[in-house]
């Protein structure tokens, strides 16, 4: 189990426009962006060959969602890397993932209030004893059923059937 500092307040990150263009320009975390910029984040959604999907409990030290279930893995996508980079460095520093690029599976881009989110997903077969969590950003691992997980992101207010959905389809 890794441990370290979660929500690294101050990291680095490129601003893009609506159009998921970068401007040039960078940002640090924790400080209001202006209006029109956007930051990216990377999500994957983690299935195996069994057909479960892994469920991850969030670090009651996160700022937000502290404590809650989740079906995702990722993050904010540091300055100079690209989405897939991200996604990479994020399943290796929270789980110590090793997935190569090519293993990845983009499926969609979503615009929020001032980020865009690139959503992946990725087929494994690990036991979560053999997954080691980043204990700041992870409190606990288990595999579920796909219907479980829409029903737990239901509950949590994400109303996300559709994502969940999609990516099951790109894997089986």
């Amino acid at each position: 189990m890794t441990i370290g500092r979660a929500d690294k307040l101050g990291e680095l990150w490129d601003v893009y426009d609506s159009k998921k263009h970068l401007t040039g320009r960078t940002h640090h975390r924790g400080d209001k962006l202006n209006d029109n910029d956007f930051h990216l984040v990377v999500n994957a959604l983690i299935f195996k060959s069994t057909d479960e999907i892994l469920l991850q409990q969030r670090s009651f030290e996160k700022m937000s969602y502290p404590g809650m279930w989740t079906a995702d893995t990722g993050g904010s996508v540091l300055a100079g890397e690209t989405s897939e980079e991200a996604m990479v460095r994020e399943l290796r520093e929270e789980l110590q993932l090793i997935v190569d690029a090519d293993k990845l599976h983009f499926f969609v881009s979503r615009q929020y209030a001032d980020w865009i989110e690139d959503w992946y997903v990725v087929r494994i077969d690990a036991s979560v004893a053999n997954l080691k969590r980043q204990e700041s950003e992870v409190a606990s691992l288990r595999w579920t059923t796909l219907s479980e997980a829409i029903k737990i992101n239901n509950h949590n207010g994400f109303n996300d059937s559709e994502l969940f959905l999609t990516a099951h389809s790109m894997l089986f």
